[in-house]
């Protein structure tokens, strides 16, 4: 085997055990992004229970509807003999209203009770093809609130985060500070090869983190067969994109401590300007405009549209060339500005 070879898989098996060696590092890799998705799916499951009052009105197909959502356990469904008045928009009194039309039912909802949503969902797309799935909306034309749908991208932010900071900033510089990122300066490996031989762990293990989500959003009827590969897409570039900032990041920190501080104010700051908590049709204009300047704002677009179907704001081409143009750029930064040691020119 080539010697340059032998040291970078040597390096990446190295890194292997060093990252579940460390009880902190793994549990903020794996265990932190895990706390949060079963902390999200245990909310909407408990906010998707409930007794509710269904009413299916006349159509195509009244009474196969009728009867899946009978099985649809907290459901009580009406058969109703006539459209209510004000229809499609209004709901007489029930908790939704399901206007069965060919292949492809329209369910009304009423805003407030966004929990009815995912048990209704279930039943009335069971066995179709992505083309037929029900159509939910809530009386003004909006589309219900669903918190385990909504929290599918929020997920997947914090997992890439969690393993772009905690899981490679925070112990390169942990390394710096020790004085082993010191030693290794003295030897002939290449800054190049040793950064590079951070990345295939940690981007096999946000890919199966990737991965697992698209099956819960799978099960839970959230994605569709033809956004998986896309999703798998803006994930591995997005997990690139914070890669190379998390690199950056552990190049000129010398205090794992004062890293763990910063990295710990980033984190939420970025979330709450790239649209994913707060839309950004509802932020101020020049707030907007700081947040388009965010790498991290094309990769919530992008996972958002496949994950809730929301509009995407710039297009996934669009997407994926930001993130892929960042990820290069960050590396380069990165490769121009990492030193073994504080001071060192070479």
């Amino acid at each position: 085997m080539h010697p340059r070879k032998s040291t970078f898989s040597n390096l990446v098996r190295t890194n292997f055990r060093e990252l579940f060696r460390d009880g902190k590092t793994a549990f903020f890799v794996l265990g932190f992004p895990l706390f949060f998705m079963a902390l999200f799916l245990g909310m909407g499951f408990v906010t998707s229970g409930g007794s509710y009052h269904v009413a299916v009105a006349p159509g195509p197909g009244q009474y196969q509807v009728v009867d899946r959502l009978n099985h649809v356990k907290g459901l009580t469904v009406k058969e109703l003999d006539q459209a209510l008045p004000g229809q499609p928009r209004a709901l007489g009194g029930y908790d939704a209203v399901v206007q069965p039309e060919e292949g492809r039912p329209v369910v009304t909802v009423d805003a407030g009770k966004f929990g009815v949503v995912r048990g209704m969902r279930n039943a009335l797309d069971k066995g179709t093809g992505a083309a037929t799935h029900s159509v939910f909306r809530t009386p003004d034309g909006g589309v219900p609130f669903d918190p385990v749908k909504a929290a599918l991208p929020t997920m997947l932010i914090i997992a890439l985060m969690s393993a772009a900071f905690y899981g490679t900033a925070t112990p390169l510089i942990g390394l710096r500070q020790r004085g082993t990122l010191r030693m290794l300066g003295t030897t002939p490996l290449e800054r190049r090869t040793f950064i590079l031989a951070q990345a295939p762990v940690r981007l096999g293990l946000v890919m199966a983190q990737v991965v697992l989500v698209e099956v819960v959003a799978a099960i839970c009827g959230y994605l569709a067969p033809k956004d998986a590969l896309p999703v798998l897409v803006s994930g591995l570039l997005g997990a690139m994109m914070l890669f190379g900032l998390g690199y950056l990041v552990a190049a000129r920190m010398r205090n794992a401590e004062v890293a763990n501080g910063l990295l710990g104010l980033l984190m939420p700051v970025t979330m709450m300007l790239n649209g994913l908590f707060l839309p950004m049709e509802l932020m101020p204009g020049p707030l907007r405009a700081v947040s388009q300047a965010f790498p991290t704002t094309y990769l919530v677009d992008a996972l958002s549209h496949a994950f809730t179907g929301a509009p995407s704001l710039h297009g996934l081409a669009v997407d994926w060339l930001v993130l892929a143009g960042s990820a290069v750029l960050l590396a380069l930064l990165t490769a121009r500005l990492f030193n073994w040691d504080q001071g060192e020119e070479r």
